[in-house]
């Protein structure tokens, strides 16, 4: 039997199922937007652009401002770090294994498979899901599509199937939300924050959470301890 499903992960789901994936849920009242806060889910291109390793340059994209997450956007962090503590991570290196936890009633593979187009992909069978992931990409970049794909797995369990809404671009906000989740599962903010005391180089953090130089950078822009 699942364990209760607490208030604040039901308030996560209940926004992600009443929005139609492309855009916030919660955009029209977002009180951060309201106090003039500036708004991930009005740059989604600009955090496609950082992500893309390929297309890598912070220098590019000092547009980003100070960035307070929104009311969604802490719930989904909440939902990594419940996930983090499930698991028993307390540090890094986050175990890929934790992917298991996403559905503990059904067998999750993963397959690589060389995709022209997408990082990863995930297919729902009768008792069982399927994670594709992009032979083509480095490890670190597979790690970050796995838990990517992770959230997915969890919205389409919790009702806000990720197979009923077709023909969004890429880029669409519930990707960004799948995005922002597993960089708060591979780059946990407290651990973040020590480590980040103690090396003060981007670099070095890549390998210690062994994660790209894109999500890297992004993180610790989103936790104020970059510029």
């Amino acid at each position: 039997m699942e364990q209760r499903i607490p208030r604040w992960e039901l308030e996560l789901w209940s926004y992600v199922s009443a929005g139609d994936g492309a855009h916030c849920p919660i955009y029209s009242h977002c009180q951060v937007k309201r106090r003039g806060g500036w708004c991930p889910g009005d740059n989604i291109e600009c955090f496609n652009q950082l992500l893309d390793i390929s297309q890598f340059n912070p220098s590019n994209y000092d547009a980003i401002g100070d960035v307070t997450p929104c009311r969604i956007f802490q719930l989904v962090e909440m939902l990594a770090e419940n996930f983090l503590r499930k698991g028993k991570v307390h540090c890094p290196l986050v175990p890929t294994t934790l992917l298991a936890l996403t559905d503990e009633q059904r067998s999750i593979e993963v397959r690589l498979v060389p995709l022209t187009v997408h990082h990863g992909a995930i297919w729902r069978l009768k008792d069982s899901w399927v994670v594709q992931l992009n032979a083509n990409d480095m490890p670190a970049t597979r790690r970050f599509t796995l838990f990517h794909e992770a959230f997915h797995i969890l919205a389409h369990r919790r009702g806000a199937s990720v197979f009923k809404r077709r023909g969004l671009k890429t880029g669409s906000f519930n990707e960004l939300l799948a995005e922002y989740f597993a960089a708060c599962i591979l780059l946990p903010r407290q651990c973040v924050k020590k480590k980040w005391a103690e090396v003060k180089d981007l670099h070095s953090m890549e390998k210690i959470f062994d994660v790209t130089e894109s999500v890297a950078w992004l993180r610790l822009k989103s936790l104020g301890l970059i510029r």
